[in-house]
């Protein structure tokens, strides 16, 4: 178990300081805002679906995580300041399988407006472009926090262009990632008539490397290279990107364009590690009735770390977005494509069609591939919404997929999932406050752990109540499979205002879990969860 008792360093002790600036700012004029988010698990050990062997299970039983924010605005000194409170008690949140705790300030900042100029100083997120080069964000869920610490300038030259400009470092739970990310952007609105418009702009990122990851990244490559040849590795890393969105009428097209220099050169010159390119398009239709949009990236070797050093999540400063179809059914979404910064291809297209009233038809496909063109990730999904009268709402579909599981699970020797997956919602509203809504899916597999079968049933009482059960049921297991298994959810949830309070039960198998694009592999999972929302 990691466990950190938070006192914060030399930094955050100013974070501590600078929330006592909060009772002198209640006298002025001005508004103040917050939320609670706070969750709670106890674990129940079941060796049978392999919920068990982790501390979590065997030793501590439980763990939770909760987040406090408190802003302040005032809108005639153009001033905002806030700060959040993160606590996690033994969380599995971070790294599934390990207990970690730390207490402390998660992030504050302060941000002032003067004349044309916005200045903010401490934790803050921002994007560049569609965040190929730059993305400081938050993905709560699964334990990201990307926040900068630094400061950022955004210059307003008119009302059409603005200039940002930022430096900081990465949050890294309660600490910091040593090396230090510097980076500006230039954005932009140009008008060719009534209805076409540009958006053009361009950004600029440097990450330097600290003494200390130097020499870490020298020791960890010793060991890869032939006898009597040396590597220096790159404290500065430079990428940048040009991008527009041009808008005529009911077409858009989105187009961006970035590059990276190399990490590591050999003695001779020569690049070690090569330079990294992403391309990324969208064009898109819509009218009354009709939209469709087509997607298309490519991405060659495209790495944006704080240093080689880190893995997996940790330390990525950019962002790549999906180019699949984020599903929100049980089953549909149970195999997903992880974006790949090494490199692959993917095309993706989407259309929504409303013949008549009361009819929707949505249909997807998405493709994504290796350089030297092996199929990783191939979807095609259909839906059908119905809704002739008011009171009731039938939707249903169908999904294939093909998912290659031994690239993305690093599972060597396994065959590709190839699923069929056919789903229908039925949704009835008894009055104008309740209503039943009813979720039947059926996925067809014969590789990873075979079929499954889903059912969900569920009450709403508006707008203060819901229950719902729910069933995942394994019917016919291959070899892989823990075997006939139920996977159980209850949950049960009361709103009050803005005060929501949950309670579940839920027995979930393991697997791929993505939340905005972002994904992770989360061990199967047997247990309660208790949680609170609030916003003042």
């Amino acid at each position: 178990m990691t466990f950190a008792f938070f006192l914060p360093p030399r930094p955050r002790l100013n974070a501590v300081a600078f929330g006592l600036l909060f009772p002198a700012l209640a006298t002025a004029q001005g508004q103040f805002s917050g939320d609670l988010q706070l969750e709670t698990q106890f674990y129940i050990r079941d060796t049978l679906i392999g919920a068990s062997g982790t501390e979590h299970y065997d030793v501590l039983k439980s763990g939770g995580d909760a987040w406090v924010s408190l802003n302040y605005l005032n809108p005639d000194w153009d001033l905002s300041v806030g700060m959040r409170f993160d606590a996690h008690y033994n969380s599995n949140l971070h790294n599934p399988g390990t207990a970690f705790t730390g207490i402390g300030i998660g992030t504050f900042y302060v941000q002032k407006g003067v004349d044309k100029l916005d200045i903010t100083a401490g934790n803050f997120y921002e994007q560049f472009g569609s965040g190929l080069t730059f993305r400081a964000y938050e993905e709560r869920t699964l334990g990201i926090d990307k926040s900068l610490l630094g400061v950022r300038l955004i210059y307003d030259f008119s009302e059409d262009w603005s200039l940002t400009g930022l430096a900081g470092k990465q949050r890294n739970r309660f600490d910091l990632f040593a090396p230090v990310i510097l980076g500006s952007r230039l954005e932009g609105r140009i008008s060719l008539g009534e209805k076409v418009t540009l958006n053009p702009g361009m950004s600029v990122v440097n990450r330097a490397m600290d003494k200390e990851n130097l020499d870490l990244v020298r020791a960890n490559l010793a060991p890869t290279l032939a006898s009597g040849d040396t590597v220096r590795p790159l404290s500065n890393v430079y990428a940048g990107s040009v991008y527009n969105s041009l808008n005529a009428g009911p077409v858009s097209w989105y187009l961006e364009l970035a590059g990276k220099t190399n990490e590591y050169e050999k003695p001779d010159g020569s690049a070690w590690d090569q330079d990294g390119s992403a391309v990324l398009t969208s064009v898109s239709y819509s009218q009354k009735g009709f939209g469709v949009t087509g997607q298309f990236r490519r991405v060659n070797s495209f790495v944006l770390r704080t240093s080689p050093n880190e893995q997996l999540l940790n330390g990525i400063f950019n962002y790549l977005p999906t180019l699949t179809r984020q599903n929100s059914y049980r089953l549909p979404a149970r195999y997903n494509a992880v974006a790949q910064d090494r490199g692959e291809i993917g095309y993706e297209l989407d259309v929504i069609y409303t013949p008549v009233k009361g009819y929707t038809l949505t249909g997807n496909f998405s493709d994504i591939r290796t350089l030297d063109n092996s199929n990783l990730f191939r979807e095609i999904y259909a839906e059908l919404e119905v809704r002739l009268k008011s009171e009731w709402k039938l939707l249903f579909g169908g999904q294939n997929v093909i998912y290659n599981q031994e690239f993305y699970e690093n599972k060597p020797g396994v065959k590709n999932v190839i699923t069929i997956t056919p789903f229908a919602e039925f949704l009835y509203k008894l009055d104008r406050r309740k209503s039943l809504r009813l979720e039947l899916q059926y996925m067809n597999n014969d590789a990873d752990f075979g079929s499954w079968i889903y059912g969900l049933l569920e009450f709403n009482l508006a707008p203060h109540f819901s229950v719902s059960a729910a069933d995942m049921y394994n019917f016919k297991p291959t070899e892989k499979s823990p075997g006939k298994i139920h996977y159980y959810t209850f949950f049960t949830s009361y709103t009050q205002k803005a005060n929501r309070f949950y309670l579940s039960y839920s027995r979930q198998v393991e697997g791929i879990v993505c939340t905005g694009g972002v994904c992770r592999f989360e061990p199967a999972f047997n247990g309660v969860k208790i949680g609170v929302t609030s916003s003042f």
